[in-house]
């Protein structure tokens, strides 16, 4: 059996509480492995419903939902002391965007944050942690909240 290397570790970030847990693994693996860590936020693409609403500033929103994530994600930053990090934020299909985002850059694990959500929630609208597991062949860790 050959050793695992991890050099590259994707975290997702919603800005949840369950993916801020689950970077505070992150970041203890990317120290271990001393692998560069990845902060990646997707913002829905709202370009395609904005043509139902006359006048709607879809454009402008993206913009300031684009800057609002990056203060955000340097705020974390700052505030947990990551290093050897790299921020992107791009927009789309959460589950496919992160999913595309690993194989291209060959990340070698994905560490995510479980909602917890159940019942009628989970079957209505799914996990994009559980969307990443079924579309990836990359390593996907699944962090739980504790209760």
């Amino acid at each position: 059996m050959n050793g695992v290397v991890i050099k590259k570790i994707l975290a997702p970030l919603d800005f949840s509480d369950a993916s801020i847990y689950a970077l505070g693994y992150a970041k203890t693996m990317a120290e271990k492995f001393d692998a560069k860590l990845y902060l990646y936020h997707c913002i829905t693409d709202i370009s395609a419903y904005a043509g139902y609403v006359p006048s709607f500033p879809a454009d402008e929103v993206l913009k300031n939902l684009r800057e609002d994530a990056i203060k955000g994600m340097e705020h974390i930053v700052n505030r947990y002391s990551l290093k050897n990090v790299e921020i992107v934020v791009e927009k789309g299909s959460p589950a496919k965007n992160i999913v595309d985002f690993a194989e291209k850059n060959k990340i070698d694990l994905i560490v995510m944050g479980a909602h917890g959500k159940s019942g009628f929630e989970r079957f209505t609208f799914g996990s994009t942690t559980e969307k990443v597991m079924r579309m990836c062949t990359i390593p996907v860790l699944e962090i739980k909240m504790p209760e």
